[in-house]
């Protein structure tokens, strides 16, 4: 009977120690599993932060990209509204030689040359097409010229001291180039409305 009891005794202390085991491996694998789950919830805040971060990084370059296309779309259209214009005008001004009014113009033009040059002696650089609508014009002055026909252009004329030094350029191809440049803000501001271009 004593061993019954011994042996009783010492299953109920190796169920209790069971037990005892039992629940600390349950209490570890909760706390295992507790540690799990928070450091996995950390890992996907993370996880998540960073791919916030990428995402709106990259949806930065884009917006920027995006941007820097737009704006050179525009440049690119409005140079080239500038352009069109400028190329009408050249047209319109390719027949002016064969408009009642091309005598008018290249008196003025001529006239603008004579008085800007303080010489004696003027010389006149012509495309040969004008040359009798030239000579006509000088024989009504008392200045001295020496006419050259060495210009290829749709009008107007060159004129320079006889020396070369002071050079003033009246043709239809200048003026449309120093025009290009001054009316440049002014087509901007009449194609796209700004008014505070000026």
């Amino acid at each position: 009977m004593k061993y019954d009891h011994l042996i009783k005794a010492i299953e109920d202390g190796a169920e209790e120690k069971i037990r005892e085991i039992s629940d600390s491996k349950d209490r570890e694998i909760r706390e295992i599993l507790e540690r799990a789950e928070s450091e996995s919830a950390q890992l996907r805040k993370d996880l998540l932060a960073q791919t916030n971060q990428r995402v709106d990084l990259e949806r930065n370059k884009e917006i920027y990209s995006a941007r820097e296309q737009a704006k050179d779309h525009l440049a690119r259209a409005r140079n080239e509204a500038f352009l069109s214009v400028f190329r009408v005008s050249d047209e319109q001004l390719s027949s002016l030689r064969s408009s009642p009014a091309y005598g008018a113009f290249f008196k003025a033009v001529m006239a603008e040359i004579t008085e800007s040059l303080d010489s004696e002696k003027i010389r006149l650089h012509i495309d040969q097409k004008d040359e009798a609508l030239c000579r006509q014009l000088i024989k009504d002055t008392a200045r001295e010229f020496e006419i050259v026909t060495d210009l290829t252009t749709k009008g107007g004329l060159i004129g320079s001291t006889p020396d070369g030094k002071v050079v003033i350029r009246n043709t239809i191809e200048d003026r449309l180039a120093r025009a290009k440049e001054r009316m440049k803000v002014i087509v901007f501001s009449g194609l796209y409305g700004d008014q505070d271009v000026r």
